[in-house]
């Protein structure tokens, strides 16, 4: 439960973004720079430790602070929900393509030195990082449909959004105990029996 109040806490400048950017312009700055301030604030000690979320935080935040709120680039500003559903999608791609899985930095944190030794600790943090990029890549299509006329929006576009976060949370909280429940009775991860 720990590593997912960690995944939590980096992804509150997201949060924080969503929920403060509005239709007026002014909403919009504000939940930029209110976004960039948290990222410091609230991981600096993962920003002194290299966590890719954390970094791909500070630097979506900074990009549009140059673009949104000191250019008033129109084209950013009416794709910003696919863009920043995008970006997420970048982050974890990005970071299973580098072999460091997002997820592989939260787990770090939370679960003892003796069982990051085992095998299965990588592969469980690769399966969660590749679950996260789905989510958000579906989020993106989400964004784009809405963006689009493609999707409507409103109360259902909410609840599925929420309902994808929240669901990669609490898989961010089963799984690993599903992957260690199936080390300890042998079976790899492709289903066959260890030797």
């Amino acid at each position: 439960m720990k590593q997912v109040f960690s995944i939590l806490l980096g992804f509150l400048p997201w949060i924080a973004f969503g929920v403060i950017s509005g239709p007026s312009l002014w909403r919009l700055n504000a939940a930029i720079i209110v976004g960039l301030a948290l990222v410091p604030i609230m991981g600096y000690k993962q920003l002194a430790k290299g966590f890719i979320l954390t970094w791909g935080s500070l630097l979506f935040f900074g990009v549009l602070l140059v673009l949104v709120v000191l250019c008033r680039n129109l084209w950013v500003i009416n794709n910003l929900d696919i863009l920043s559903q995008g970006a997420l999608a970048a982050i974890a791609w990005s970071s299973i393509f580098l072999g460091k899985p997002f997820v592989l930095d939260y787990a770090r944190e939370t679960v003892p030195p003796e069982r990051q030794a085992a095998p299965s600790f990588y592969r469980t943090c690769r399966t969660l990082t590749v679950i996260w990029g789905v989510i958000f890549l579906i989020s993106t299509g989400m964004s784009a449909g809405k963006t689009y006329g493609w999707w409507a929006g409103g109360l259902g576009y909410q609840a599925v959004s929420l309902g994808l976060i929240g669901l990669g949370l609490g898989l961010n909280h089963w799984y690993p105990q599903y992957a260690r429940s199936r080390a300890k009775l042998g079976v790899n991860p492709k289903g066959d029996l260890d030797s």
